[in-house]
């Protein structure tokens, strides 16, 4: 009898804690993992505008004002941290080659 793969077993895996940015002692932004769709919307983007749009989803505007004013290496941290979090830094579907046929 051939292997079978469960559905849920994946979903439960792949559950992840929202990524919660800190701004001071009283105030913090909860951010929830993104999910399928907007994965592949990210791994299409080309702009780091539009990976934290995706990655902050209804909290964008928020995140967006604090990094206007931050040094630029702030965005590069925070997304990179967000993506480690997320486990997002996986071989994309049908594997690292697969867009470059």
């Amino acid at each position: 009898m051939p292997k079978s793969f469960k559905w849920d077993r994946y979903v439960s895996d792949a559950r992840t804690e929202p990524f919660v940015l800190e701004l001071n002692a009283d105030d913090a932004i909860s951010i929830p993992a993104p999910d399928g769709e907007t994965v592949l919307r990210i791994e299409e983007s080309r702009s780091s505008r539009a990976t934290l749009k995706l990655l902050c989803g209804e909290h964008y505007t928020r995140v967006s004002d604090l990094i206007s004013v931050a040094p630029a290496g702030v965005l590069t941290s925070l997304v990179s941290d967000m993506v480690d979090h997320f486990g997002l830094n996986a071989e994309p579907p049908g594997g690292s080659l697969a867009s470059s046929r």
